[in-house]
Order: structure tokens, then C-alpha cells, then sequence
């Protein structure tokens, strides 16, 4: 309606440009497509249009007004009715609709310019937005042409007729404004700087308002206040906030960010038709968080022990990715006689009657033993996190085990499905490798680290063990972080060697009372103090004659054994030929055949017999003082020295390979170039790399890239004949680009700010940073920033995407002409 008629919409030049991005648009289509589907008259509210009229100019049909608020808005609609005019044509029917209505919009026919076109942006926009009425690329960097591109594709995708009735439930508030008016006082009032809501306080609103004043009041005292308490949210929102992300990674299967909790709650409710009965909706929020209390320890303990038991460990761990699966399992073993399906519809429970929720106790603990093992596996063989997070919330989202089926076993074969994945549970050798090479001290893995020694120590105290919550019992170091003259000498002349490796490994580590009486005393004091620890794995370090490596090596496997006998895991439907991709090594010498391993320590040994069978002259250029890097006759050490194993088919000679894979994998290409032949080794594949093959799978890649691209860092060729590229770099949390100066040159920093003044007005859409004077100093522009989550791997499409988009606008401002008063050269 806003569009219908002669009418002109002006942005005004102060106003800043379009800025919406991919997300926001992806964002606003599926929100159409969601109301379209959901058969109702419901609408979708999407904000605000505040316009004021522009001074009478005289007789004129049109009449013009000024955008003050809700351009993105206005501009994203206006391209998305222009991508399905095209795609319908002039004269194909899409419902009441043809293409030369849905056109007819957005121009006013018989007019000249400017007033033919409904919509007028800012310079730049606008050349940007006409563009994209002829059809074709749109030529330009600018977030415009980025908006044709990110519609075509999505309309492209869409069911035309449900987005056109999305569409026409697409609603705003428009508020048009006197000539006495002050826009710029109202728009600030519109967009006051106040605390913005939290995504649980959004809920809260859109839960209650518009219901009475008494309704309200007895929902909110009734259900959203027993919420709080259940989360123990008294100071802050945050546990509402992460109960309702897992709740809907649970409901959804996807794993959706916290920022999200808001519009994909009503999503789903609109789409499973819970939208239109508040109390019920409020009261099932109410039930589960109660079980979700109960899984964090905010609304204190399961009632069966050995569930609580299980749900302490995973508590302890400070590991929350299994929350959407926990509390599915929670939900279907409580519920008297009913689980839910994805969409919150009540199905039979598997094996229940009225007296489920007590029947399922059994089998509920089993399946969490199984979700503890999981977890605390992957951690101790140092797994990274990337799919478990996405593989959590699809494993919760499914369909429950039938009528018949056993709970714990439906439940667990699931996990094991997961074997040949990123996300699959780590076998015993890799969980022993992990334990001896893994760093497990520092930030959250002492809280990790504390969990485990804690679970070991009750499993083989029972209940004369020290109770956990003892603010006094820590995690202690038995070599100390910072080395003394007395146990310089007990280590020897590697002495900084075996510190810098074994320090915060699982090993070095142990549980105590009384750490500020240990300190750094030598070992030989501590073991006195060790005597009379209420903790038995701390008691037994008294019994080593010294702690050195030989006790390191025996104190790592003894942990090994307890964590297989506490978290065993087996998978009997495992094909025994089939290695985890995740898991293997590859190595070949001089470009020979390749061989796999699963550890590192296997494949250093096998490296070294290869080497030797190569030529028995070998052993000299392996050999060396030093204990830990080479390779030795047997009889150079003890025989029972625990550190040393024999090289297979090589039994007179010896070498230590005990290392982590990456330092493993270069001692093998050392080896290799003291032998004069080249060895190849190839590592697990690591989030990073994988990410990097994704995107050049899914987007044709970049300019230069390679199966060579590891690393986080990357450069692209240069663009253009002057040599300038593109840098990306991935973190955790995440991307950046920018363009760098030549390779071979110092670059021009007058151009690098030409270039980062360009990004700033062409790429509003996007984060940016840096100053663009301090950038061009150091031999770059300013930068493109978009955070993401580099371990989750549902982000990577859309990241790949995004790197892709960005780094060919970044290449149309480098083909752009440098005015010439801006170029020193």
C-alpha cells in the first residue's frame, strides 16, 4: 500500500547509506516465507517508516516524501519486488499478481526522472539501485549491488507465490510527519541510546503483551517468574537467554547463536502453531526449564543418584555443547508417558506407562554415562570441538526411539553412528596419546582438568573420598611451573626439555588440599607431604623413587587406565577396516606409497625402522647425545628405561616417541633430512583447513588458493598489474580482510588510504576497524570484520560465502580509477 500510487520516496543525503547485509536479508525472506506458510491472517511487524513531506514544489501528482526512517527496509522490499517481477515476466500470474504489477510498484509510469522511480537513494545507492532494474550484474562495490545479488539468488530459490503472500502480510508502522515537525528530535526518540533488551526479555514481552492486565500479571507470576528461579537468573537474563538457545537447538536441530533466541522462538511457534495459545506455551517453558535448572544445578539435584551423578560430571566439565540432547533425554524421561517429536507434539514414550518417568531412570543414567564418555574422551585426546556443537542439536531434534525400543540403547547406537566423523567418540589409543600429550592446565582446561581428577578419585574412593566441593582442594602441579636449582638436578641436563613438554600435561598434575604448602619444594620434600593426602592418587606419588620422566610415563598410563575403566566406550557395529579420518596420519618416504598411523609415537618408530631398513648407515646420522631426539643403541640407556621403545624390525637400537602429532610429524621430516631422503607427512586434517576446502568446493575458491591452505593466514594473488592483494585471516571468533600492500614493494600509503576511504563509504554493510592513517603506515587498508565461531561448522557455508562476496568487492574498488591528486605516484 505504501507503494501504491504516485508517490516518491527521498533519502536524504545526511542519512547514512544502505547497509543491510546478507544476514539481514536472508533474515527478513525466511521470516516472509515463515508467515506465508503458517495459513493464518497473521502478520509480520517490521518496524517502523517515518517519512516527512518534502516543501510543495507546485502542482505535481507525486508527491515526494523524505525517508527519515526505515530505508533498509523500504530499499530491501522495493529489490526483492523488482527480482520477482523478473523471474514472473511481464505477463506470467503468480496469484492476483503479474510481473508487470509487482514492476508497476515501484515506478510512477508516464513520469520523467528523478520522480519516475518510487524510491531514490543517496549517489552511489541509487546508481546501484537503478543498475538493477536493467537486468545483468550490477557493476559497483557498494552494499546496493550486494543486495541484488544476495535477492536474485534467494528469490531465485524462494516459492514465488508464498513470498509474494509473505509479502502482503509484511506490515509497518508509518508514521508520517507535519511540516512544523522535528524529524531528526523524533527519530531520536524512535532509536533512543537505552539498554537494549536481551533476547530473553523479548520473549518475556512478546509473551504477555497484548493479553489483559490480569492474564499478564498471572502468567508472568506464575510461569516466567518460576522460569528465573528455576535458571537462578536473580542479578542477570543470561541463563534465560542460554536455556532458550539450547531449548530451540533442540526444537530446530540447527545450532543457533544466542543473538538469535528471540526471532527463531516465534519462528518455530508460528510454524508449529504455538503462537496462538500464550498460557500453554508459558507453561511448557516453565516445565522444561525446571529440567533445564535441573541440569545446570540451578534448580538443584536429580532425584535419582546415579542420573545426578552423571549430570555432575558434565556440569563439572564445564563442556555445554550436549545441553540441547540433555535436556531432550531429561524431557522424554520425566514426561509421564509422553516424549515430544521435533515439533513439541506429544508422541508415546518408548517403553513407558503412566509410571515412566520412574521406569526410564535406569536407562536415562546409561545414556548420560554414554553423553560423560563422549564428552570427556574427546577432550583428553584433544579433539577439536568443530560438529559437536551442530551434531548435539541434531541428534536432539530427532524423532525418539519407538514404541518397544530400548531408550538407552536407541539413544547410545546414535552417538556410535557418529564414528566416522568429527564429532565421533575417540577410541582408547587416541584417548591414551591425548592424556600423555595433551595440555591440560591453563584457563578452561583447569576447570576440564579438575573435573576428570575429581570423577577418578571418587570412582576409586567411593565414599571415603575427599568431598569436591572443598574450596581447598586444587589442582597442583607436582614438577612446578617455574624451575629450581634442586630439581634442575634431579631432571639433568635436559632438564628445561622435559619442563617445557611435561608441565601441564595430565600427568604433572594431581589433587591436594595443601597447595600453598607444596610450592616449589623439591621432590623429595613433597613426597612427605604426598604421604598423608586424604587423596589415593595423590598418596601413591610417594611411592617414586624420584619424578622424572620414567615416573611421568608410569603416572600417564596409570591415569589412561582409570579414565578407560571409568568412561569405557565400545562400538561393536564399527567396521574394523575403516580408520577415523579425523584421527589418521600419513607418511611416505621419497614419494613412495603412503602409510597411515593413529598416533604419532607409532608413526616416529615406524619412520625410524623405514629409514633403517633403508640403509643400515642410518642409524649413525640418527644418533646423538640428547635422550629425547634420536635414536640409540639399547644398551646406551637401562633396560627397564620406560621412556625408550624398540624401533620394529630393529631390535638393537631404541628412541623416545613420545610426542604430540605435529611435533612427531616434524622429528619424521628431521629424520629424513639427516638421512638425505624427503619424508611427507600429512597430519589429521584441522577446522582451519578443512574450512578453506569447503569454500573452495562451494565457491570456485579465490585467486591463488590451493589444497596447499592450512594455515589461518591467507593472501590471495595480487590484483591488478601493481601488485596489491587481499589478506584474509580466520580466528576462533572472527573473519578479517583487507587489502596488503605489493609483495615486492613498500606499497603507497596515500593509496592504501584511498583504498580504505573506498571501503568505508562502499562497504557500509559490514563491520569495519582500524584507523585508516596507522593501517596504510604498516602496509595495509583498514579492515572487514564479521564474527562467527570458527568450531561450528553450520556457520561455515555462509562464511565461505561471505569471504567470497567481500573479497570481489574489495577487487572493484582496486580496479577502480585512483584520482590522480590522491595517488603520490
Amino acid at each position: 500500500d505504501l507503494l501504491d500510487g504516485k508517490v516518491h520516496y527521498v533519502v536524504p543525503r545526511w542519512q547514512r547509506g544502505y547497509c543491510w547485509g546478507r544476514e539481514d536479508i536472508e533474515r527478513l525472506v525466511e521470516d516472509l516465507l515463515t508467515i506465508a506458510a503458517a495459513g493464518s491472517d497473521a502478520a509480520h511487524y517490521g518496524g517502523t517508516l517515518l517519512t516527512f513531506p518534502e516543501p510543495d514544489k507546485g502542482p505535481s501528482v507525486v508527491k515526494t516524501y523524505r525517508v527519515v526512517d526505515g530505508q533498509q527496509r523500504l530499499t530491501t522490499v522495493s529489490i526483492l519486488l523488482a527480482c520477482i517481477a523478473d523471474e514472473l515476466g511481464s505477463e506470467s500470474a503468480c496469484g492476483d499478481w503479474t510481473g508487470h504489477d509487482v514492476r508497476d510498484r515501484l515506478i510512477n509510469a508516464r513520469r520523467s526522472p528523478p520522480e519516475y522511480w518510487k524510491l531514490r537513494l543517496q549517489d552511489a545507492d541509487d546508481e546501484e539501485y537503478r543498475q538493477g532494474f536493467q537486468g545483468g550484474a550490477v557493476q559497483g562495490s557498494g552494499a546496493v549491488a550486494q543486495a541484488w545479488k544476495i535477492a536474485r539468488r534467494l528469490v531465485n530459490d524462494a516459492d514465488k507465490a508464498l513470498l509474494l503472500k509473505g509479502l502482503e502480510r509484511f506490515r509497518v508502522v508509518s508514521i508520517g510527519l507535519a511540516d512544523r515537525d522535528d524529524p531528526q528530535q523524533i527519530f531520536e526518540s524512535l532509536n533512543a541510546t537505552g539498554r537494549p533488551l536481551t533476547e530473553s526479555e523479548k520473549v518475556k514481552n512478546w509473551l504477555l503483551i497484548g493479553l489483559p492486565d490480569q492474564e499478564q500479571q498471572e502468567l508472568h507470576d506464575r510461569y516466567w517468574r518460576a522460569i528465573e528461579q528455576s535458571l537462578g537468573a536473580t542479578v542477570t537474563t543470561e541463563p534465560v537467554d542460554t536455556f532458550l538457545r539450547d531449548l530451540l537447538r533442540w526444537r530446530t536441530g540447527k545450532a543457533l547463536g544466542a543473538r538469535r533466541v528471540y526471532e527463531e522462538l516465534r519462528r518455530w511457534a508460528l510454524k508449529h502453531g504455538r503462537d496462538g495459545d500464550r498460557p500453554a506455551l508459558c507453561r511448557d517453558l516453565a516445565r522444561l526449564a525446571k529440567l533445564y535448572g535441573i541440569l545446570t544445578g540451578a534448580a538443584g539435584k536429580h532425584p535419582d543418584a546415579a542420573v545426578e551423578r552423571e549430570l555432575r560430571h558434565l556440569r563439572a566439565m564445564g563442556i555445554d555443547i550436549h545441553r540441547p540432547l540433555t535436556l531432550r533425554l531429561l524431557h522424554d524421561a520425566t514426561a509421564p508417558g509422553a516424549a515430544e517429536s521435533p515439533s513439541g507434539d506429544a508422541t508415546r514414550s518408548a517403553g513407558t506407562d503412566d509410571g515412566g518417568a520412574v521406569r526410564l531412570r535406569e536407562p536415562l543414567a546409561t545414556v548420560l554415562q554414554a553423553i560423560g564418555a563422549w564428552l570427556t574422551r574427546q577432550w583428553l585426546a584433544d579433539r577439536p570441538t568443530a560438529g559437536t556443537n551442530t551434531a548435539a542439536a541434531e541428534l536432539a531434534h530427532r524423532e525418539g526411539p519407538k514404541a518397544g525400543e530400548d531408550f538407552a540403547k536407541y539413544w547410545i547406537d546414535r552417538i556410535r553412528k557418529l564414528r566416522h566423523t568429527r564429532a565421533g567418540v575417540p577410541g582408547d589409543e587416541d584417548v591414551r596419546e591425548g592424556i600423555r600429550t595433551r595440555k591440560a592446565y591453563g584457563g578452561s582446561a583447569t576447570r576440564t582438568t579438575k573435573a576428570i581428577l575429581c570423577e577418578l578419585m571418587e570412582h576409586e574412593q567411593g565414599k571415603n573420598a575427599p568431598d569436591r566441593r572443598n574450596p581447598l582442594l586444587t589442582v597442583e602441579h607436582i614438577m612446578p611451573q617455574k624451575l629450581t636449582d634442586p630439581w634442575r638436578r634431579d631432571l639433568g641436563d635436559a632438564a628445561e626439555e622435559i619442563h617445557g613438554r611435561w608441565l601441564h600435561r595430565l600427568a604433572n598434575l594431581t589433587l591436594t588440599p595443601m597447595n600453598p604448602e607444596l610450592k616449589a619444594h623439591p621432590f623429595n620434600e613433597k613426597q612427605k607431604i604426598y604421604q598423608d593426602s586424604t587423596v589415593r592418587m595423590t598418596q601413591r606419588l610417594a611411592d617414586e623413587r624420584a619424578w622424572d620422566e620414567d615416573a611421568l610415563d608410569r603416572r600417564a598410563e596409570e591415569l589412561a587406565d582409570r579414565v578407560l575403566k571409568r568412561w569405557p566406550w565400545s562400538d561393536p557395529g564399527a567396521p574394523a577396516a575403516r580408520l577415523d579420518r579425523a584421527a589418521t596420519l600419513r607418511w611416505r618416504i621419497d614419494g613412495g606409497p603412503w602409510q597411515i598411523e593413529r598416533s604419532g609415537s607409532r608413526m616416529l618408530l615406524k619412520v625410524a625402522g623405514a629409514l633403517l631398513d633403508r640403509d643400515p648407515a642410518n642409524a649413525e646420522k640418527l644418533s646423538g647425545d640428547t635422550m629425547l631426539t634420536n635414536v640409540h643403541p639399547v644398551g646406551r640407556y637401562p633396560a627397564d628405561h620406560r621412556r625408550l621403545r624398540p624401533i620394529p624390525g630393529h631390535a638393537g637400537y631404541v628412541l623416545n616417541p613420545d610426542w604430540p602429532r605435529r611435533e612427531a610429524a616434524e622429528l619424521c621430516r628431521t629424520f629424513g633430512d639427516r638421512c638425505g631422503v624427503k619424508v611427507d607427512v600429512e597430519l589429521p586434517e584441522d577446522s582451519v583447513s578443512a574450512f578453506w576446502k569447503d569454500l573452495k568446493k562451494h565457491t570456485g575458491g579465490l585467486p591463488g588458493q590451493t589444497d596447499d591452505w592450512r594455515g589461518p593466514h591467507q593472501i590471495t594473488d595480487p590484483e591488478r598489474s601493481f601488485g596489491y592483494r587481499i589478506k584474509i585471516i580466520l580466528s576462533a571468533a572472527a573473519l578479517r580482510m583487507y587489502i596488503l600492500k605489493p609483495k615486492d614493494g613498500e606499497g603507497d600509503a596515500v593509496r592504501l588510504q584511498h583504498y580504505s576511504q573506498r571501503i568505508d563509504e562502499q562497504m557500509s554493510d559490514q563491520q569495519r576497524s582500524g584507523d585508516p592513517q596507522q593501517e596504510a603506515d604498516q602496509g595495509k587498508s583498514i579492515s572487514v570484520v564479521r564474527a562467527w565461531t570458527q568450531d561450528d561448522e553450520a556457520q561455515w557455508p555462509e562464511a565461505a560465502q561471505w569471504i567470497k562476496d567481500e573479497h570481489d568487492r574489495l577487487c572493484t574498488i582496486l580496479a577502480e580509477p585512483v584520482p590522480a591528486g590522491d595517488d603520490a605516484k
